[in-house]
């Protein structure tokens, strides 16, 4: 049977676990080829504002997929969702749809390099209170993985 060359392997990139974004604020991410989302449950700030966070895609325009690397680049569009309760007892609940950047490298074996994952988002400068005004614009939330795994290949 000439002729029958060696099938291409598809590319593959996914990914889940938890980093530190700051000293004590966890955050939790997963992402494949489809979806990508990133959260922070529970945090509480330096002057005593409780905060959570959620981010999730509501579009994927672009995956680059980097086998030689271990690297995968997603972008696309999400919805950032922040709650804030503040020490004398308001709230304010901020939402935005916000252009994202997904990056995350596969440190390879086990016991190799540590995996690392970040999410850069682009928020909305308003007359009032904002996500810009809490994070800046882009904002980046990354960190080597503590649990969890990125698989590229």
């Amino acid at each position: 049977m000439a002729g029958l060359g060696v099938q291409a392997q598809a590319q593959h990139a996914s990914g889940g676990g938890t980093y530190f974004v700051e000293s004590g604020i966890r955050s939790e991410f997963q992402f494949d080829k489809v979806h990508v989302q990133c959260k922070i449950g529970h945090a509480v700030l330096g002057d005593g504002t409780v905060f959570q966070m959620l981010m999730f895609s509501t579009s994927v325009e672009s995956v680059t997929i980097d086998s030689a690397a271990n690297t995968v680049t997603i972008a696309g569009s999400m919805v950032s969702m922040v709650n804030l309760r503040f020490p004398d007892g308001t709230t304010a609940n901020l939402s935005e749809t916000v252009p994202y950047v997904a990056y995350a490298k596969d440190g390879g074996k086990p016991g190799a390099v540590a995996d690392f994952f970040s999410l850069t988002v682009d928020y909305t400068n308003t007359s009032g209170l904002d996500q810009f005004d809490l994070f800046g614009s882009p904002a980046t939330f990354s960190g080597t993985l503590v649990t969890g795994n990125v698989t590229v290949r």
